[in-house]
């Protein structure tokens, strides 16, 4: 059961998030029918955010990553429910490829909404700067 899809899962138990498209669960994740992912790490499909610290291209960028990690870690902080789904299972770097939605509303749109974030499904990555 290494890769158990689809799944939707209420996410109850502390998260970290380490920028604004990618979650790491500090205990089991719920998924239902008795089981659970112990302390997933999480990346949230359809979306690309700026890079953080070192990877980032220019100081806007940075500044930009540390923007969409908060307000993503708002987002789950602040909501009353928070769902999980997953349709695709793992990514390439084995992270869970999810939809995080915080009181009904896609986190990956909102981060778009924002302009901390661009659509992405996978390939060659923009190279226009942040």
């Amino acid at each position: 059961m290494s890769d158990i899809r689809p799944f939707v899962a209420k996410l109850k138990s502390s998260v970290y998030v380490y920028d604004g498209d990618t979650v790491s669960v500090l205990s089991a994740l719920d998924i239902g029918w008795g089981c659970s992912i112990n302390k997933p790490k999480l990346r949230l499909v359809g979306i690309d955010t700026p890079e953080k610290g070192w990877r980032a291209k220019t100081e806007r960028e940075g500044a930009m990553a540390l923007l969409a990690r908060d307000h993503l870690k708002n987002m789950i902080e602040s909501a009353q429910e928070v769902l999980v789904y997953s349709e695709d299972g793992r990514g390439k770097y084995g992270r869970w490829l999810v939809h995080i939605v915080c009181d009904g509303i896609d986190a990956s749109d909102a981060l778009i909404d924002a302009g901390l974030a661009r659509p992405y499904w996978g390939g060659t990555k923009s190279t226009e700067p942040w």
